[in-house]
């Protein structure tokens, strides 16, 4: 019986989870070095949870750079995070991929426990090497139709190198060269101007609402709307549809675009109209937003 105890025992023993002493000391990271442990099934899940937890303490800095809006370097970060809270960093910030790296310590017991040396500068640099600055499109037209799009990856772009110069400041200069561009597109889109000219004042109203502008003469953008009401009559129902024919232009680039709004009523063709618009004025409104 005291053999089957024994044994009993030992299993457990062997099964439970016993970290190497190595694994939970604090290990400070400084200018030029970050440390992060891990664990895994495997070596390579174990690597990479390093690298994950070392990505997280970067995560940390760039949401503090975020807060105080303006840039400092920071080091010396000794704080252990949880998996929780490294995931809900990561699904905020982009996650860093560390290319160069040491094993300090490896160890396998019940799993693979690993603590990573990485080295600072030879990441950074390698991260601000393949960052690309892209030849944006300001143009008039193309800023009108595609600014949020612009906005979200020069956003992606200041975020990544935020990321790169929390690990070493090496990447200064592209990082404000990303903000000044996004001042400059922000500028422009906020000057454009827009000369809105319809034979249907509702019409006009419509796109100026949306626009949430005035239309001006000087307007460097110029919006053509055409439309045409016809009506009929099925059973008990009046039908009005606007055939809505739209040209904007600026800088010698156009784009044109054909909306057919549709309404009903059983009281009168001005009410079955006014239902029409409203069908238009939520087709504009998708176009325009999006």
């Amino acid at each position: 019986m005291k053999i089957i105890y024994v044994l009993i025992f030992l299993f457990f023993s062997a099964c439970s989870s016993n970290p190497p002493e190595w694994y939970n000391k604090i290990y400070t990271d400084n200018q030029n070095f970050i440390y992060a442990t891990g664990e895994g099934k495997t070596k390579e899940e174990a690597i990479n949870s390093a690298l994950a937890n070392a990505s997280a303490k970067i995560a940390i800095v760039v949401k503090s750079l975020y807060k105080s809006k303006k840039y400092s370097y920071k080091g010396d970060d000794t704080s252990a995070y949880s998996n929780i809270s490294i995931f809900d960093i990561q699904t905020k910030t982009n996650p860093i991929t560390f290319t160069n790296y040491k094993i300090l310590k490896i160890d396998k017991k019940d799993k693979y426990y690993v603590l990573l040396k990485i080295n600072r500068y030879k990441n950074a640099k390698y991260m601000c090497n393949n960052i690309e600055m892209d030849n944006i499109n300001d143009e008039n037209l193309n800023l009108f139709f595609n600014y949020k799009t612009i906005i979200k990856k020069l956003n992606n772009k200041i975020q990544k190198l935020k990321s790169i110069n929390a690990i070493y400041p090496i990447c200064k200069q592209k990082l404000q060269n990303a903000i000044s561009l996004k001042n400059k597109i922000e500028k422009k889109y906020n000057n454009l101007t827009f000369n809105i000219y319809s034979n249907d004042s509702q019409i006009k109203d419509i796109i100026s609402s949306i626009l949430k502008i005035q239309s001006s003469k000087r307007g460097n953008i110029k919006i053509y709307s055409i439309s045409k009401t016809t009506y009929k009559q099925i059973g008990n129902y009046k039908i009005a549809i606007i055939n809505l024919n739209i040209n904007i232009k600026s800088q010698n680039k156009s784009k044109n675009i054909a909306i057919k709004c549709a309404g009903s009523s059983i009281q009168d063709f001005h009410t079955a109209k006014e239902l029409a618009y409203e069908q238009c004025k939520e087709k504009l409104k998708e176009f325009f937003n999006h």
